[in-house]
Order: C-alpha cells, then structure tokens, then sequence
C-alpha cells in the first residue's frame, strides 16, 4: 500500500531532529562524471564542535565531497543531510546555515575588507546591525588595521582572515574550508590554526588539507578518501600510517605513534 505524502510539520519535525541528533550526514553516496565512477557509496557523519580533517591525493573525490555537501553537485546516488536540509533539494536553505571558504581566492583586488564584508552581508541578507557585526569580525580575526585596505596589497595570511571572516559573516553553524592554510609561512599557518580552533567549539568544521601539520593540529578526526573510497575514519594514526591510507592501503591504528615532522602529503 502507497503511504501518504509526510505533511510539512512532519518534515520540518523529522529535520530538527537530525539536527540535534549530528548537523552533518552523508550516507551511501555515488557519484559519477560519465561512466566515471568518482565516489563509491561514501559514509560519514559530523557533529557539532569538532574539527575534522578530510584528505585525499589529487583525484581520490575529496572535492567531489565538498562540493556536494555546499550543493554544488548532486550525488548520483545516497543521502546527504546539512542542518537537516538536503543540499540538492534545498540549496538555499543549506547557503543559510553553511560557511565556505573555497581554495581559489575569492577576494577582489580593488576592494577594501570592509567593502567586502559590506557586500557579503547585503548578499546573504543578514538582517541585524551589518557594521557592528564587521567590527565584530575584525576584533575576532585582527583585521582592524586593514580593515580599509585594498584587498590587493593584503598579505596571503590577511587575505585567508578576511576571506574566513567573510565565510563567517552569518555565524553559520557549519564550515567547509578548502585547503585554507595552502601558501601561509609557518608563522602565518600556527596563527591559522589558534584562530580556527577559538571559533569551533560550537560548530562543525570540514577541513580539507594536504598538510600533515595541519592534521595534527587541527584535527579531532581523520577521515581519509582514495581511489573514491572512505577507508579510515577516526583519530590521527600517525603520519606514517596516514601516507599509506592515502595509497588506499588498509592500516591497523593499534598503537600508532604520532610523528613529529611538517611535511606535506
């Protein structure tokens, strides 16, 4: 027998309760560009205030993954839920409660940060005092003193604040970074990683790296994709172990020591 279509209350019921429950599923997923298969049946879940750090070699579906929770692709194949919203269904709802700092730069030369801000608030609507909530931001991520500088002159580590601060305009309870410590100096990157971890402890943070530095940082967990396979979820193994999860080799986690080296992968 066909059951009834679920009412609206049932469905907004059902979306909060997987938003208490983790902010982020992503269940049996396939994906495919042709009859290229990109990602086969990946599985994990996200909860609120942890950093977890997704790697991947240049291939493997890391982006694929990112882009599809941000809703930029949609699955062939699986269920991906943000805040309890579909990203393929529900793109704009997922833009409101979603915070992305993608790799490429997204900054405009002939801009001030402020204007930035400005512009990105009048984008997403944001509805309280714009100018308290951008002087808000430039306290938080030490922007003040370019606050009216032209984006072109910034340094790289003052164009990933800005453009972070940018991600975080709305306070969305969930961010997806891309790669965000790529070109910092060491200095640059140890300054990074105080600032993210001051902000995660009410939010779920994706991080995507190729930086073991990074990892060992930053991360609460690991979750590693090659050939298009999730093959480890869990805490740091090691940077020895970690290479091999890479290469898509199977590794026993039992007493894996940390590593300490600053080398990428």
């Amino acid at each position: 027998m066909k059951m009834p279509p679920k009412s609206p209350e049932s469905k907004e019921k059902n979306r909060k309760k997987e938003q208490t429950t983790v902010p982020v599923t992503v269940a049996n997923v396939r994906c495919a560009f042709g009859k290229k298969q990109v990602l086969h049946d990946i599985s994990f879940s996200l909860k609120r205030g942890e950093i977890v750090c997704l790697l991947g070699l240049n291939g493997a579906g890391k982006t694929t993954t990112m882009r599809i929770l941000s809703g930029l692709l949609v699955p062939g194949h699986g269920k991906v839920r943000v805040l309890g919203f579909d990203p393929a269904e529900s793109p704009s709802s997922v833009r409101k409660v979603l915070g992305v700092l993608p790799e490429e730069n997204i900054l405009n030369n002939e801009l001030t940060v402020y204007e930035h801000l400005r512009f990105a608030g009048k984008l997403a609507g944001y509805k309280k005092d714009l100018d308290a909530r951008i002087h808000e931001l430039a306290a938080v991520f030490a922007l003040e003193d370019v606050l009216h500088s032209l984006a072109g002159i910034l340094s790289k580590g003052y164009r990933q604040r800005a453009s972070l601060a940018i991600a975080l305009l709305t306070d969305p309870p969930v961010v997806i970074l891309d790669e965000p410590s790529s070109g910092l100096d060491p200095e640059q990157q140890s300054a990074f990683h105080d600032l993210l971890r001051s902000i995660s402890a009410d939010k779920t943070l994706l991080l995507s790296t190729h930086l073991l530095p990074d990892v060992k940082a930053l991360a609460d967990r690991v979750l590693v994709i090659a050939g298009g396979h999730l093959i480890y979820d869990g805490p740091h193994p090691g940077d020895d172990l970690l290479r091999k999860a890479l290469l898509g080799e199977s590794i026993n986690t039992e007493a894996a020591p940390l590593e300490d080296n600053h080398e990428s992968v």
